[in-house]
């Protein structure tokens, strides 16, 4: 079997030494390009990722925890399959300091010793069932949905990042690209996303496309290519120290190896919940799926101490024993 790493972003918004340092960058922005401080909350979850990883997915090569100079208290930094990797590890000098999502994921791919295929976690991301090599690479290609969409949402500053997503893909491929493949992209299995791409493919243009908003399974090279290809677009995106809607996201690099043809077909195993559901819903989710995703959301103070709360709770019963990963509790 080919190596498979994960890579997972972290940053601690509760950390005072972090929040300065941000204040002082934001001092110098455009209002425009200030982010809410529901991005970098932290949730206290991220124990029950690393659980989930031991518990379901023990055939990982390693895991690379991506921070911005801190280390999780709980973590057992002398496990040999993990490391923290700071930004400045990997990261051009010339976008650090970043507080731009975009920019840590856009440049993933050069974290030294890195396979040459990785999963990409965010750390709200979580394996909750037992999960094979074959669910995230199977002969040599990501596993992936493939499904054309439109760009919809409430969020203005997405669909203004997905746009220029497509701009980007619509200078060098078309609907007819998906055509060429068209087998992978009308799978039976992806139900209802079956019929968003044939209401789509009358199109020339490609319109969007389908984001399952969970683990993303890619090749280095992809990167690398699209870095030599595009590499105009990425620097400007990784020049905003804060994220713009003008951006390009790393969802570019499931694009390039959908349209492609680079990806072996499958419906997403992943599940998404967001943190407003009760808890009992996200409670079954992970009962019944093995991934699941629970999303943040704007909440008030005392909500979101809530939230966090039953939250927490519902993981610990998830995934009650510590890992490896984990500093053995005090005697």
């Amino acid at each position: 079997m080919e190596k498979i790493d994960f890579v997972i972003t972290w940053v601690d918004g509760s950390d005072e030494k972090w929040i300065a340092k941000k204040r002082e960058y934001e001092r110098h922005q455009a209002e425009t390009e200030q982010a809410g401080d529901v991005r970098y909350r932290e949730w206290g979850l991220l124990p029950y990722l690393f659980r989930g990883i031991e518990r379901y997915a023990p055939w990982v090569n390693h895991v690379f925890l991506v921070t911005d100079g801190q280390i999780p208290e709980w973590l057992n930094t002398d496990h040999p399959k993990v490391s923290v990797v700071y930004h400045d590890r990997f990261i051009p000098h010339e976008y650090l300091p970043t507080f731009n999502s975009h920019t840590i994921e856009l440049n993933l791919h050069r974290i030294p010793g890195l396979s040459e295929q990785f999963v990409y976690f965010n750390d709200d991301c979580f394996l909750t069932g037992k999960c094979r090599p074959e669910d995230f690479f199977k002969n040599g290609k990501p596993v992936d949905e493939a499904a054309l969409n439109g760009i919809n949402g409430t969020d203005q500053e997405f669909a203004e990042i997905q746009f220029h997503n497509m701009a980007l893909m619509n200078s060098h491929y078309s609907v007819k690209d998906c055509k060429k493949n068209l087998r992978e992209w009308l799978k039976p299995s992806y139900g209802r996303n079956l019929f968003r791409t044939l209401l789509l493919l009358p199109f020339q243009r490609l319109q969007g496309i389908y984001n399952p908003h969970g683990p993303m399974s890619v090749l280095k090279q992809t990167c690398v290519e699209l870095w030599e290809r595009d590499g105009a677009v990425l620097d400007k995106t990784c020049r905003c120290r804060f994220r713009k809607g003008e951006n390009v996201s790393a969802y570019i690099y499931r694009y390039e190896q959908l349209l492609s043809g680079q990806f072996a077909a499958h419906k997403s195993f992943n599940k998404y919940c967001s943190v407003t559901e009760a808890a009992e819903e996200i409670e079954k989710n992970i009962r019944k799926y093995k991934m699941v995703c629970i999303n943040d959301a704007e909440l008030s103070e005392e909500r979101f101490l809530q939230k966090r709360e039953e939250i927490q709770e519902v993981m610990e019963k998830a995934l009650p024993l510590r890992s490896a990963f984990e500093k053995e509790e005090p005697a």
